[in-house]
């Protein structure tokens, strides 16, 4: 295969451009509901960062707690001169907030890695 998740994060667009736009150690993997479930989740990035020796087909699916299948990507092919990739996801329907949720990545057909996440129902306005 030749290829190694370096890093895979899943946030929240406002909470992420508030704590500076940076993908770091320590940064929360969650997303956030537009109102009370059933709802529309606030945008959201699934960013990664791929090492590996040559080029590869990548996809990608979100998965609730129950392991039921929400969204799924487009294959990407990804050379081995990408680093940092970055899909945003600003219409994804879900039915409650909970803690389980996970981005599995695929590379040419076979999973390699997951990244939890989860998902939180809006805060009271301040």
């Amino acid at each position: 295969m030749g290829a190694t998740l370096r890093y895979a994060k899943v946030i929240d667009v406002d909470r992420f451009t508030q704590q500076g736009g940076q993908i770091r150690p320590g940064l929360d993997c969650e997303v956030r509901l537009s109102g009370p479930p059933p709802a529309v989740a606030a945008p959201f990035v699934i960013a990664r960062s791929w090492v590996g020796d040559h080029a590869f087909t990548e996809t990608w699916r979100i998965v609730d707690p129950h392991g039921r299948t929400l969204r799924e990507g487009a294959p990407r092919e990804v050379l081995e001169t990408e680093s940092d990739i970055h899909d945003e996801i600003a219409d994804l329907a879900l039915e409650f907030a909970d803690q389980g949720f996970a981005v599995v990545f695929d590379i040419d057909g076979r999973e390699v890695a997951r990244c939890a996440f989860d998902v939180l129902e809006p805060q009271p306005a301040e």
